[in-house]
């Protein structure tokens, strides 16, 4: 299964990885941006961005039982939520808003902490050991190592240009980053802590998931899905949404 937010649908759409085609929806929040799995594969978290990110936007994450495809809860964040990661052992929900970095236990569903130092970055994810976050700085076309434990920043990593979400292979050696408006993905060596491959994807080029094997971005402006070899850092397959669902974000379950 493969969930896919469709900010101007309201609605997560689910697709299968075998196929590609769309099994179901489910009905979140107001423009859903951001998703995230856990990895113990019981529940997805999605942002509700909202209509804008002013006065106007969203405070909130739905929790969609993965198992079931239902909304089970929602956990009130701050302002305007768009990226959200889990930490490995399931335990902590990173969500990025304009006002912070909300860190949440998972368990309990309530607020940990909320580092403002951190505000207005987009996407953001723990890495496969949790021992570093990373975090897309969209406004400065880069990405910040950032330690889970202090919040201290360890590095910064040129990309493209407005970076947007960030996702890992899952042994941690390299992290994949797309560039809404370069139209791209960049391939980051987490070893070396540099750029070592950039892929040509569709329009807008936003959510992104990856396997071993597998590299899956969403391309919010095409209103597609682009299926990148993981070996061969080439596009393979791309499938279209419809027009005007404006897919935001995916995530292999």
């Amino acid at each position: 299964m493969q969930p896919v937010a469709e900010s101007g649908a309201d609605k997560v759409c689910v697709l299968s990885t075998r196929t590609g085609g769309i099994v179901g929806t489910i009905t979140v929040g107001l423009f859903p941006h951001g998703i995230a799995a856990s990895p113990d594969g019981r529940f997805l978290y999605v942002a509700n961005t909202g209509p804008d990110t002013g006065a106007g936007g969203s405070e909130s994450v739905s929790v969609i039982d993965a198992k079931t495809n239902t909304v089970v809860g929602e956990i009130s964040v701050g302002l305007a939520p768009q990226s959200v990661s889990v930490s490995p052992d399931s335990s902590i929900l990173y969500v990025s808003c304009q006002d912070g970095l909300w860190i949440v236990d998972t368990a309990s569903r309530r607020v940990r902490a909320c580092l403002p130092g951190l505000a207005k970055a987009h996407g953001i994810t723990a890495c496969p050991g949790g021992r570093h976050v990373y975090v897309a700085n969209t406004w400065h076309d880069s990405v910040s190592l950032v330690d889970s434990a202090s919040h201290a920043v360890k590095a910064t990593i040129d990309v493209g240009r407005s970076p947007w979400n960030i996702a890992f292979r899952p042994d941690g050696s390299a992290a994949y980053v797309t560039n809404a408006n370069s139209d791209t993905v960049s391939v980051i060596d987490t070893s070396r802590r540099a750029v070592t491959a950039t892929v040509q994807v569709g329009h807008i080029p936003t959510g992104i998931t990856a396997t071993h094997d597998q590299i899956w971005v969403t391309n919010n402006a095409s209103s597609t899905v682009s299926k990148i070899d993981a070996a061969t850092l080439k596009v393979v397959a791309t499938t279209p949404l419809g027009l005007s669902t404006e897919p935001a974000a995916v995530v292999l379950v």
